[in-house]
């Protein structure tokens, strides 16, 4: 991998244009080298102490560690900051493919009414024209009144004049553009056009054109005006939430040209980008830049080679790390979460090789005392137990430093993993919103339909002549054309004033035509004086979704009233394709899996607790949700909340948003049983056993009494308790030897190593003393000899103290060779059992059976 050197430290090259901008990365760096700095001045004093080469192995060691820390951070800061705006990119780009999916299908909808195409139809010079251009210019509004999406509908005549519109105040009484001529001449389900037009009064907007065909041909072309601007608007409000507000949003077309900004005072609508990769130079500005196709919704992709753009200015992009406070909750978390799984295998590798590295330091700098107690009578040995001293409190430092590195690298990945629920959990409730927005809509559009009204009218007197055979007949194919448009429904269907099914959409659900339904968004329906309002079914099977012979599955059904002059004549009934439709928000809303990271899981649930849909297959639709009853009791709409969830012995991350509704739909409304809310879960790891607190149990020597006979003493603990040896015994500590078998041998006696030529017997002191193996992973081994030159290496847990006592201070302990030294009053542990050769040695000789102990425990 290529290196980039930045303040004398290499950096992988892909965050080398960045650093200047990273303050974590400087803030951990100076605190480093600061140390580094000490180091330095005591490797050169430690050439007077004769273990200058095992600090400097030590300082090299740190060094590499510091390096690896500091470029890891670096990467992680880009990488997140990336990942961010590329899932911000993303949902701007996938929200608005799907909102124009319906527009689409509106437009191929409205474009079969039958006034509309009967006013295109009329020479404008016939006897009630006039009063055609009035009724339809009402018919408009009272279509947009149900769909605020869009600002005008016009009608223009082949010869490009305009014939009707919603929006009077634009006085055009033709238009001639091309893309008219090519919209009338277009065979396609729909003309999409986006640019100024004469016909919008010069500004740019997005139409949507559809011929108007009659028996003799084309007689118009319709074009519906989407209010693009107010729903980037919508979109840049939702996403930029106040940790992005240096950020920019920007809609580009297949040129790069910028359609619609978040912020037109830094990128203007109309500029030309220019992305270089990751980065994008503008107007003198650095911007970090991710950008997003469409990932497409029911096969459409948007207007062609559309894209969403998010720029956040350099200097900004990693500032959301740096002002992260850490959080006391996040920390208790992630003390109790094994969250190995948040780090990739180099960041966990770290704290890791900073222990090893003080544990080799901390046996070096024992193995340096003892020499220098050694020398205690050859002068400069307490200068030397002092710089030891000091180096090891330097390099326990540096460990605390990469330490409290990682405890927020920690805090850092689980802030970001709540941020993120609870902006993926938004964003699922939002395209929630957005999609029954539009099925709300769709049953009241098209209960406009004269067609379907007529084909009712004619019911009430009497379904078996054969006009109310040929109107039903009629309404099945109005009901199968727009259902053909609007592929998320699996049934669409009009019902008499009895609940009697008069017509369906799918011929292969025909077996439902003549059947009296009974439920009670029936009644409710039929109820509807207002053309505005419109029911909806509680979430549950219903046998309009699902085989013949069954109860049906769990889905939605919206309906309305059919009226004709006037009087209710019957209901449509929208029977929403929940399943499939339902997962694809979910799938929509959920994070990009990266490799090594557990998918995250999304539900709808309703306010009581019931699972609407979820894209993990343990909670199915009507089960019980994975939350306490209270959590979403009191939610008001729009409100969000995070918490932890214990599941299945798996800690999750949740983030809860209740729905808002949007734009007019359920726009105020109070809370009922069935509102919905979004809940996002992401596994954050096991729960770790909760352990009991314990102090901190080293062992502070005592003040030396000086009596002209000193004893010398070094210090390791074993199976918790604090043990000791006169320094004479002790020839060094080895960092994890390797053993070779003893077979036959008993049990605290593991194995045997090389040592100075010689082959030595490794005595377990845990199992030896007090019937408790010594975990031998990162345990350090200490090599001991006697007065008869007899060696034996010891298997110990953590190695302690050097210190010096006046012989006095070590007490007699009771029934055995052993002493006792009682520690400092600030001691954590206050008391230590000095042994003698004959209790190791004695172990050797199996003269005590193993396992038994040969001192009581301290």
């Amino acid at each position: 991998m290529n290196k980039v050197w930045h303040k004398g430290l290499p950096f992988s090259a892909e965050v080398a244009p960045y650093l200047r901008r990273m303050a974590l990365v400087d803030e951990h760096r100076e605190a480093l080298l600061r140390l580094q700095g000490v180091w330095d001045s005591l490797a050169l004093l430690g050439q007077m102490s004769g273990t200058a080469a095992d600090i400097a192995q030590t300082r090299t060691a740190f060094q590499d560690l510091t390096t690896t820390l500091l470029d890891s951070l670096a990467r992680r800061l880009r990488t997140h900051a990336l990942a961010r705006m590329d899932g911000r990119a993303r949902v701007a780009i996938d929200i608005l493919v799907r909102n124009l999916f319906e527009r689409t299908a509106d437009v191929g909808f409205l474009a079969s009414d039958g006034p509309l195409c009967a006013h295109a139809a009329l020479d404008p010079v016939a006897p009630g024209h006039a009063a055609s251009r009035a009724a339809l210019q009402a018919r408009f509004a009272a279509y947009t009144a149900k769909y605020s999406v869009y600002d005008d509908v016009i009608v223009l005549s082949p010869s490009g004049e305009v014939l009707a519109r919603r929006d009077d105040g634009i006085a055009l009484p033709a238009c001639d553009e091309d893309w008219i001529a090519d919209a009338l001449a277009s065979g396609a389900p729909y003309v999409e056009r986006y640019g100024p037009t004469a016909l919008l009064g010069g500004r740019h907007g997005l139409i949507y054109a559809r011929p108007l065909r009659a028996r003799d041909g084309v007689v118009g072309l319709l074009c519906l005006s989407f209010r693009l601007d107010d729903e980037m608007a919508t979109i840049f409000r939702q996403l930029l939430a106040d940790q992005d507000q240096h950020a920019v949003i920007c809609l580009l077309d297949s040129g790069h040209r910028v359609l619609q900004s978040s912020d037109p005072w830094q990128i203007p609508p109309g500029a030309q980008l220019q992305p270089q990769g990751e980065r994008l130079l503008f107007a003198g500005r650095d911007y970090l830049c991710a950008t997003a196709r469409a990932s497409g919704y029911e096969g459409y992709l948007g207007p062609a080679g559309w894209m969403a753009c998010v720029l956040t200015p350099l200097e900004w992009a990693f500032e959301a790390e740096d002002d992260r406070a850490l959080d006391e909750e996040l920390r208790r978390l992630g003390e109790t979460v094994d969250t190995r799984q948040l780090f990739d295998a180099e960041l966990q590798g770290i704290p890791l090789e900073a222990r090893r590295i003080q544990r080799n330091l901390s046996r070096t700098l024992w193995n340096g005392k003892l020499h220098s107690h050694a020398r205690a009578g050859q002068g400069g040995a307490g200068f030397a137990t002092t710089l030891l001293n000091e180096v090891q409190r330097t390099g326990g430092q540096l460990r605390q430093v990469f330490e409290q590195a990682i405890a927020k690298l920690q805090n850092s990945a689980l802030a970001e993993i709540y941020e993120g629920t609870l902006f993926q959990a938004r964003l699922a409730i939002d395209i929630m919103d957005r999609n029954l927005y539009e099925r709300a809509n769709d049953c009241r559009w098209w209960a406009l339909d004269v067609r379907l009204q007529s084909a009712l009218a004619e019911q009430t007197a009497g379904r078996d002549t054969p006009q109310a055979q040929a109107a039903a007949a009629e309404a099945q194919k109005v009901l199968q054309h727009i259902n053909g448009l609007y592929t998320v429904y699996s049934l669409l269907l009009v019902f008499d004033l009895q609940g009697r099914v008069v017509a369906v959409s799918d011929p292969a659900q025909a077996h439902h035509v003549g059947q009296c339904l009974d439920a009670p968004w029936v009644r409710a329906a039929l109820g509807l004086r207002d053309p505005e309002r419109h029911v909806v079914s509680r979430h549950e099977p219903n046998a309009l979704y699902g085989a013949a012979d069954a109860a049906g599955r769990p889905t939605y059904v919206y309906a309305t009233s059919l009226q004709h002059e006037g009087q209710v004549v019957g209901g449509i009934a929208i029977v929403f394709d929940g399943e499939p439709q339902f997962a694809a928000m979910l799938r929509d809303a959920l994070p990009t899996a990266t490799a090594g990271t557990p998918a995250a899981t999304g539900l709808f649930v309703t306010r009581d607790g019931r699972v609407v849909a979820s894209s993990d297959p343990r909670w199915q639709a009507g089960d019980p949700a994975p939350l306490k009853p209270a959590t979403l009791a009191n939610l008001a709409a729009g409100q969000t909340l995070h918490c932890e969830l214990d599941i299945a012995g798996m800690v999750y991350a949740a983030g809860v948003a209740m729905s808002q509704g949007y734009r007019e739909y359920r726009h105020g409304q109070a809370a009922t049983s069935e509102d919905v809310a979004a809940v996002l879960l992401q596994p954050l790891g096991p729960r770790v056993p909760s352990l009991p607190a314990i102090a901190d149990a080293g062992f502070l020597p005592p003040p030396t009494q000086a009596t002209g006979q000193d004893l010398d003493i070094a210090a390791f603990s074993v199976s918790g308790e604090w043990l000791g040896l006169p320094a004479e015994l002790i020839v060094e500590a080895l960092e994890q030897p390797r053993l070779t078998a003893l077979p036959n041998a008993p049990r605290a006696l593991v194995g045997m190593l090389q040592h100075g030529g010689r082959m030595l017997p490794v005595l377990d002191l845990g199992l030896a003393l007090y019937g408790r193996a010594t975990d031998a992973r990162d345990t350090p081994v200490v090599v001991c000899r006697n007065d008869a030159g007899q060696s034996l290496a010891l298997r110990v847990e953590e190695l302690g103290p050097v210190f010096s006592i006046a012989a006095a201070q070590a007490l007699p302990s009771p029934g055995n060779r052993a002493r006792l030294v009682r520690g400092a009053e600030a001691s954590p542990h206050r008391m230590l059992t000095l042994l003698s050769a004959a209790d190791l040695w004695v172990h050797v000789g199996l003269s005590v059976e193993p396992g038994q102990a040969a001192l009581p425990a301290p």
